[in-house]
C-alpha cells in the first residue's frame, strides 16, 4: 500500500482497510490509556524483522515472515507477545490457526504475510523510526529469557530508553503541552483526540514556523546568513 496514501488518510484521522481488516489510528487518549511505554513496546514488537531476532543468518533464500521462523524455534512466549501487539493495533483478536499454518484474525483466516502489510501501515500511522533491537526491552522475564536464548549474545538487556521518541529529554506530556500553548486551534481540551501522526505533524509544523520566524529576525538584526539555514515553513515536514 502506498505510504503517502496512508499518511494522507491518517492525517484526516481515517482508518485504512486492508483485506477486510480496519486499521484505525490510535489517538493520544488511547495511547495514554495503555501507557506510553507500553504503546512503544507494542509498536516495536510489530516492527521486528527476522534479522533483529536471528543474527548471522542469511535470509536471501528464505523470504518468509518472521512468525514462520519463530514457529520453528522455542518461541511460544515471544509469539504470544508478538500477536497480542497486532491485536492491540487492529482492535481484533489475532491468533494462530489450529494447524499453526495461518492466522485467525477477527474469525477469518489469513496468510502469515498479512502481518508485514499491517506492520507497515501501523508504523506509518505512528511515525515509527527503526532502531536497533539491542534497545528492545522485553515485557516480562519469560520473553527476556527467550530473547537471550535466541540471540545468545548478551546476558543482560539494556533498560528501555524512556524518552526515545522525544527531543532534548522532553516527555510526551511536555510536547503535548507545548503544542497546546502554541498551535492555532489545538488546546488542552481537544489535543488528546489527535492521533499520533496528526500530533507529530502539527508539532513539527509549529516548530518549523517558529524556527523560520526566529531565523528571519536574526537576519534582520545582522546575523551572518552563512550560519543560518532559512527553510520556509511552507515545505514538507521531515
Amino acid at each position: 500500500m502506498d505510504k503517502e496514501y496512508v499518511k494522507l488518510k491518517t492525517l484526516a484521522n481515517q482508518s485504512i482497510v486492508l483485506d477486510g481488516l480496519t486499521i484505525k489510528p490510535k489517538t493520544l487518549n488511547e495511547i495514554i490509556d495503555l501507557g506510553y511505554d507500553q504503546f512503544n513496546q507494542k509498536l516495536r514488537l510489530i516492527s521486528l524483522q527476522k534479522e533483529d531476532i536471528f543474527v548471522d543468518v542469511d535470509f536471501s533464500e528464505f523470504d518468509y515472515p518472521l512468525i514462520f521462523f519463530l514457529l520453528q524455534t522455542d518461541g511460544s512466549d515471544l509469539i504470544v507477545e508478538y500477536l497480542t501487539s497486532f491485536s492491540y493495533f487492529l482492535g481484533a483478536n489475532v491468533s494462530l490457526s489450529q494447524g499453526q499454518n495461518s492466522l485467525i484474525i477477527a474469525d477469518r483466516d489469513y496468510a502469515f504475510d498479512i502481518l508485514d502489510q499491517i506492520s507497515e501501515i501501523v508504523k506509518t500511522q505512528n511515525c515509527y523510526v527503526s532502531e536497533s533491537y539491542d534497545d528492545f526491552n522485553p515485557l516480562n522475564d519469560r520473553v527476556r529469557a527467550l530473547r537471550e536464548k535466541i540471540l545468545a549474545r548478551k546476558n543482560k538487556l539494556k533498560q528501555l530508553k524512556k524518552d526515545q521518541d522525544v527531543e532534548n529529554g522532553l516527555s510526551l506530556q511536555d510536547l503535548i503541552s507545548i503544542l497546546c500553548s502554541n498551535a492555532n486551534g489545538i488546546n488542552i481540551f481537544n489535543a488528546f483526540d489527535l492521533n499520533f501522526f496528526q500530533f507529530n505533524d502539527q508539532f513539527n509544523r509549529m516548530r518549523m514556523i517558529d524556527e523560520y520566524a526566529v531565523n528571519v529576525q536574526a537576519l534582520l538584526h545582522g546575523a551572518d546568513s552563512k550560519n543560518i539555514k532559512l527553510t520556509h515553513w511552507i515545505s514538507g515536514v521531515k
